[in-house]
Order: C-alpha cells, then structure tokens, then sequence
C-alpha cells in the first residue's frame, strides 16, 4: 500500500492539469451519455497501450470479443488503441478536458497520479458485490490501493526472468540453469558461450523500461522490497550498501562480456530476435513472449528465475509474479448508472474463469487464481515457467520497477544500462537515482 507520504511526491503538474479539467464539466469520451441510457446498447472504451490489440494483444482482444458476443445488444466494449507513448500522452490530454475512456490501461507508476487527481473509480464497491473476482484475484489486487481505496486491478500477473535455449547450452557444454545456480556459476557460464560464439544474455538498451525484466530479481535479492519504503520516504538512499553490490554484479556481467557487442544501439525487440534466431542462449522477458519462442524455439525452451547471490544476507528464494499495470475505471463512470453497470459487468467477465482460460489458452497469466488452469503440452514456454513456479517461492507485492514514480522509474532504468554499458560506475548511477528522487519531491 502506498503511503500519505509517497503519495504527495506524485507529479503536481499532472495533478494540476487534472483538477482543472475536473472543473470543466464532464463526458464519457466525448459521447451522448443519453445515446447510451435508451435502452439500447451501452457501449463502454476500453483505452489501451497498443496500436492493434487484435494481433498485439490477443488474448485482451479474444477477452473482449467473448465478452462482446455473449452481451450482444446489450454491452459491448470498443478500443481505443495506440501505441504506448501514444497512449500514455493521450490519457493526460484526455485527463485535463474530462474525455477519459470509461476503462483504459496505466503504466503502474503513473496511476497513482491520476488517482491523486481525483479521476479514478474507487473499485471496492464492485468487489465488494462481486466476492468471488476478488477471491479470485487474492493478494494481486493490493498492489493497486492505496488510502483512497481500490484504484485499479491489475491487468494480468506478469512472470519475469529467463528464458534459455536448451540447444544452445548443449552446444556449449552448459548445464541448465537450477534455482541453486549462482552469480558465479552464470560468470562461468557465459565464459563457455562466449568461447563458443555464442551471445550468453541478449539484451537490447535502446528502449531500456522494455529490456530490464530479468532485473527485477537481482534487485528483489538485494532487499529492494524491504528499504524501498525507507528510501522513499527520505530515511535512506538508494546509494547504499546492498544496492551498490547489486549493481556491482551488474558490472561484472558486463566485464564479462554477458551482452551483445552493440547493446547499446539494439532494441528490445532487436534483441530478442537475436535469441529467437539461435544466437543467443538467453533472453529475459515475461509471459507475454511465450507464444513466439513456442513457435521459434519449440521444447527446447527453458526458463529461470536468474542467478542466486552469496554476498547478500536478503532472501534470495524469490520468483518475479507480480501484478501488472492496472486497468482503472474513470470516476465519472458512477455518475451514469447504465454506464457503471456495463462497467462492472465488463471487469465481472474479465477476472472470470472463462476469461482466465482464455488467457492460458494464449499462453498469458490471468491475474486471477481459479483451480484447474493449465498450459497444453505444446505451450513449451508457458509449461517451462509452470515448472519454475512449481518451487514455491514467494514472490514481491510488486515488482520493484513498479514501486517508484515515473521520474524515479526512469532514472533507475537509465542506471542499470549506463553500469552495464560502463557509463556510470555503480555510487554514481546509484547518486543519479538519489537525485531524481530529491528533486522529484
């Protein structure tokens, strides 16, 4: 749950900007909202971060359309896509003149923002109807609240770590990697890739908030979640101790020579072709990939939670499945009780389990819990994480790139890539995060 205290650091700009258009009256995008109570059709926007949901998206895109088809005539729910810049940018327009989309996607460090503006839909009411979503979606749904309430849910459960081409360590001579591998056994790992003309860890820095994934374990074993409220609230600083061997380890992967020679001129997607073409043995990513390494790499995908640390006393039997982004609900939403309801009937068939098989069957993780959800045996990369998650371990409320605002988010991206691209040594990109932090207050 986020404090009084971080709360108040969130963009006064933003905030401003949405107060005022609070006071300018109010619409649903733009539309008649009487069009929508003559008993007919209620049509609802669902606003997301891609251009073209039904290749990019699919299983949002075959949740919608289920959803569509069995409410004919009486719901029904439109996109309004763009790309995720796009979209980001649009929503803060969209805030300021009362034309926000009845449900729309945000990136988890900047949602706190709107709700702080006042925009958003207390969602405890609708879980407060509906026992059995918010039974299904467990300890998912705190990542979202804060002391106004249930802001948002989240938009599926994000797995994130490694994935490996079994091909390529054989090749090699490498064993897979087990939960017992540590950091120096993967420095002896990629040493044999490297004499074997292989890429050890493709990693593409050009979009670096796409390409950090992995990390979010390396930061989780260095304590992330038990200092980041301390950090935050000024009582300690990200240049500390634990983290500077964290990203100490960063720079030996580096000095290794873990990562594509032009790292810093690649992308995300770039580079994942790199481990899509049998180039590179490793590639860190989460769920939403899992359908194109079946289709690439097929049964000789494997997947790992990364590299197990001696140096650091924090827990270190720690997976990454956390919450996504969350999906949110615009406030004026409550003011139309058609509206509301086509609302809640939309988000009441998303955490269904109808919908959550729809998510296994496109190899995604619903945010929900129900029993008897699987992968098939063909759904390789979705059963390699399945075995990973077999474990046990625990997993953060939220994954630490997600805990901080946007201006911090940033920062800590751009100083994860500038140690390992040997810009920054680990006190001073550690200092620059210190910084955006004070400054961001």
């Amino acid at each position: 749950m986020r404090s009084k205290k971080l709360k108040k650091w969130y963009s006064v700009l933003l905030t401003s900007v949405m107060v005022v258009g609070l006071l300018t009256g109010c619409s649903f995008s733009g539309k008649d909202s009487d069009k929508r109570a003559d008993g007919g059709e209620v049509v609802i926007d669902f606003g997301i971060h891609v251009a073209n949901p039904k290749e990019q998206e699919k299983v949002t895109y075959n949740i919608v359309q289920a959803f569509n088809e069995k409410n004919k005539g009486k719901y029904k729910v439109e996109f309004q896509a763009a790309d995720t810049e796009s979209h980001s940018k649009n929503m803060k327009l969209a805030a300021s003149d009362n034309t926000l989309p009845e449900i729309f996607w945000l990136d988890a460090s900047e949602a706190p923002e709107y709700d702080e503006a006042g925009v958003l839909l207390d969602l405890s009411g609708f879980l407060a109807q509906n026992s059995d979503v918010k039974n299904a979606l467990g300890s998912m749904k705190s990542a979202f609240t804060d002391d106004n309430g249930q802001f948002g849910l989240p938009y599926q459960c994000n797995v994130q770590g490694i994935f490996y081409n079994k091909e390529l360590f054989d090749k090699a001579g490498v064993a897979y990697p087990t939960n017992e591998t540590t950091y120096e056994d993967m420095l002896s790992m990629i040493a044999k890739f490297k004499e074997n003309g292989i890429i050890p860890l493709s990693i593409g820095s050009k979009n670096s908030g796409f390409a950090m994934w992995e990390f979010n374990e390396t930061l989780a074993r260095y304590g992330w979640e038990e200092n980041i409220e301390s950090i935050l609230a000024g009582d300690k600083k990200f240049n500390n101790k634990d983290l500077v061997a964290c990203f100490e380890k960063l720079k030996g992967l580096a000095d290794a020579g873990a990562f594509p020679e032009n790292m810093a001129t690649i992308e995300y997607f770039d580079a994942k072709q790199l481990f899509n073409i049998g180039q590179a043995a490793m590639f860190g990513t989460g769920q939403w990939d899992c359908a194109e390494f079946d289709k690439n790499i097929g049964n000789k995908i494997g997947f790992w939670w990364g590299p197990i640390f001696t140096d650091t006393a924090y827990e270190q039997k720690i997976a990454m499945k956390v919450p996504s982004a969350p999906i949110v609900v615009n406030a004026k939403v409550a003011e139309d009780k058609a509206v509301q309801e086509a609302v809640f009937e939309f988000l009441k068939f998303y955490y269904s389990k109808e919908a959550a098989e729809l998510s296994y069957e496109g190899s995604i993780f619903p945010a929900t819990n129900y029993e008897g959800m699987g992968a098939a045996d063909t759904q390789y990369a979705m059963n390699a994480m399945l075995n990973a998650l077999a474990s046990g371990w625990k997993s953060p409320s939220t994954a630490p790139d997600l805990t901080v605002t946007s201006a911090v988010q940033e920062a800590l991206y751009n100083s994860l890539f500038g140690v390992m691209q040997k810009t920054y040594t680990p006190e001073e990109a550690l200092d620059l995060m210190d910084d955006v932090l004070k400054n961001t207050k």
